[in-house]
C-alpha cells in the first residue's frame, strides 16, 4: 500500500477506497481487541471515516494546507466530517477555530460494517447557535477557547428524524442506499 506522503486534495478513487475498506476492518479486529481488555475502544481514525465519506459524496480529501477535512468540487466548500463508531451515541468535539461551509456526519454500525451518511446542511456560523450545554451555546464555548463536545445525533439525527442521505456498504465497498 503507498503511503500518501503529498499533500494536497486527494481523489478517493476504487484502489484507494479499497485499501480503505481492508483498514478499516484492520481497525476494527484491534478496537475489539482493545474493547475486550479495557473500559472502552479506541476512536475510529480520520484517515478511515473521511476518505470513506469523501469518496461516497464525490469530495476531494483534504491532506494539504487547506482547512476542512474535505472541499466540495463543484462549490470549492469546506467540510467538516464527524465520525462516531458508537452507533447507538456520539460524542464529537469541536475546536475553538473550527469553521466550515457543511457539517458531515459519519456513523459508523460495527455491527453490519455500514456507514451512515448525513449531511446537514449546517455551516459553523449556523452550528454556534446550537447548545453546548443548559447555559451555553457552541459558539460561546468556543469564544472561551473550550471545545465544545455535542451529540450530533441527538441534535440533528433524533431531533429531526434524519434519514441517512447514503448508507454505504463497508465489506461490499459500495453504496447500497443514496437518498440524496
Amino acid at each position: 500500500m503507498p503511503i500518501y506522503n503529498e499533500f494536497g486534495f486527494i481523489e478517493i478513487d476504487a484502489a484507494r477506497i479499497d485499501e480503505t475498506c481492508a483498514a478499516y476492518f484492520k481497525w476494527k479486529d484491534l478496537n475489539t481487541y482493545i474493547s475486550n481488555n479495557s473500559h472502552r475502544g479506541i476512536n475510529m481514525p480520520d484517515a478511515i471515516s473521511e476518505p470513506m465519506g469523501c469518496y461516497c459524496l464525490g469530495y476531494l480529501w483534504n491532506r494539504g494546507s487547506e482547512a476542512g477535512d474535505a472541499t466540495d468540487p463543484s462549490t470549492n466548500k469546506k467540510i467538516e466530517f464527524k465520525a462516531t463508531s458508537r452507533f447507538e451515541g456520539d460524542l464529537s468535539s469541536f475546536g475553538p477555530k473550527c469553521s466550515f461551509d457543511n457539517l458531515v456526519f459519519l456513523r459508523f454500525n460495527l455491527e453490519k460494517n455500514l456507514l451512515y451518511i448525513y449531511d446537514l446542511k449546517i455551516n459553523s456560523e449556523e452550528f454556534g447557535k446550537y447548545p453546548a450545554n443548559k447555559n451555553e451555546t457552541i459558539q460561546e464555548q468556543k469564544e472561551q477557547g473550550r471545545r465544545p463536545h455535542v451529540s450530533l445525533q441527538e441534535l440533528f439525527v433524533k431531533a429531526n428524524q434524519l434519514e441517512p442521505d447514503i448508507i454505504f456498504d463497508i465489506r461490499r465497498c459500495k453504496i447500497i442506499e443514496d437518498n440524496r
